[in-house]
């Protein structure tokens, strides 16, 4: 049994400091909760678009393309983790100053915290439909507490949950994609499939990219436990593939074989009703507890630069309250508008990221001492960055513009002064 010291440190989880070298972690645990945050109901949606208007070659050609991408990008996101041990939040300081890190942190927190309401309300509802005597309210905080029991605990509360969660997800998904595959016809029909309206290549691609690459911009706070930077690249490429891409393919085969995009549905036609509920319910239970354990990371951060001393687990308990509270406003309708918000708005703060650690500053001892107030150059990329996003497309899609426009505008307005300051 942990001490109680043990027990506050776990949920603590160096919220505010640097991961010790003595508390990194080995490089199984460091896969097992990467893929964990992977596995998420976005996976079955994108296959779904894929297999629906790609052939088989173009759609399995588009999520390895796709995928390879997010690993590239999560990986140059972890490695800053890995070399300063700092949460996403903490390494922001860097970036936008004492005070500008503050409203990174809590606009990012605030907009996980609403993604993750309306999930519940998703959820909530779902559910209610199935049990009509229990309220949707009683199934939303029943969801809540049980992700709270995970995310509460940090890098260990997500490790014990992965850890079973993660083999039960990949064997009822492939389960379900031998049963796909027995079908009449065999797979001999999914390589032939042609699609009534085609999407085409680069657009399968955008939609691959665009849903995950926002979680690719915050893995520093699982990577900043690895050991070495090698562990972060194995990680973080057998997360997408293995976390993202075999979600992604069965579902695309689902969508090509059986002519319906729902995963749910098609598991039902199958007799696999019940395991789609588990595949399902572990899957949001992974998207929740790792948005809430980030949010809660974010509120940390904020509240310890205004001197407000609230430590991480109360924060966490705060950060699902808040979720449940805008889930009980009932806005599940609203789940791709809040997509569309966490697309824009993400993606740039890890292009800034990026072009800060790996081109304008490499130095990743110290970073947080004598900082600025706040870096006006950084948070005016980043709000032109995601003002960018939205209303121009220059690139395949909004989030991939972001990513790339905060890179290049941050990386341009740094150099810039440091010429200036040379001069």
């Amino acid at each position: 049994m942990p001490d109680d010291r043990t027990l506050v440190a776990d949920m603590d989880d160096h919220a505010l400091e640097a991961v010790p070298a003595s508390q990194r972690k080995p490089l199984l645990q460091l896969i097992v909760v990467q893929v964990g945050w992977n596995i998420s109901v976005s996976s079955f949606l994108v296959g779904g678009v894929v297999g629906a208007g790609t052939t088989f070659g173009e759609g399995m050609a588009a999520i390895g393309v796709g995928n390879l991408v997010l690993a590239v990008v999560a990986s140059l996101i972890g490695i800053i983790g890995f070399r300063t041990g700092l949460t996403s939040y903490l390494a922001s300081r860097a970036v936008f100053g004492r005070s500008g890190s503050v409203v990174v942190s809590i606009v990012l927190g605030v907009i996980a915290m609403g993604f993750i309401g309306v999930l519940m309300d998703t959820w909530g509802g779902a559910v209610h439909k199935l049990i009509p005597a229990i309220p949707s309210s009683v199934f939303v905080i029943g969801f809540a507490l049980a992700i709270l029991t995970t995310a509460i605990f940090g890098f260990k509360g997500l490790h014990k949950f992965s850890m079973v969660a993660v083999p039960v997800q990949v064997a009822i998904g492939l389960f379900a994609l031998f049963r796909i595959g027995s079908l009449e016809g065999g797979f001999g029909a999914v390589f032939d499939a042609s699609p009534a309206a085609s999407i085409g290549f680069s657009a399968a691609v955008s939609s691959v990219i665009a849903t995950w690459v926002t979680g690719a911009a915050l893995v520093s706070d699982v990577q900043r436990y690895a050991l070495k930077a090698r562990d972060v690249v194995i990680s973080c490429v057998l997360s997408f593939v293995v976390g993202v891409g075999i979600f992604e393919v069965i579902a695309t085969v689902s969508a090509m074989k059986v002519g319906n995009s729902n995963f749910v549905v098609v598991m039902q036609g199958l007799g696999l009703l019940a395991p789609a509920a588990v595949l399902l319910f572990l899957a949001l239970w992974n998207t929740a507890d790792n948005n809430i354990y980030s949010a809660s990371l974010a509120f940390t951060s904020a509240s310890n630069l205004v001197k407000l001393k609230i430590s991480k687990p109360v924060w966490t308990v705060v950060a699902v309250v808040i979720a449940v509270a805008i889930a009980f406003l009932g806005v599940a309708g609203q789940f791709g508008r809040f997509l569309t918000v966490i697309g824009v708005v993400v993606p740039p703060f890890a292009g800034l990221l990026i072009a800060h650690f790996w081109i304008l500053e490499r130095r990743v001892e110290n970073v947080l001492k004598d900082l600025p107030a706040v870096r006006w150059e950084a948070v005016v990329c980043w709000i032109a960055a995601a003002l960018l996003a939205y209303y121009t497309d220059f690139l395949l899609a909004n989030a991939i513009e972001g990513l790339v426009a905060g890179f290049v505008l941050h990386t341009l307005a740094g150099m810039a002064l440091k010429k200036k300051v040379a001069a």
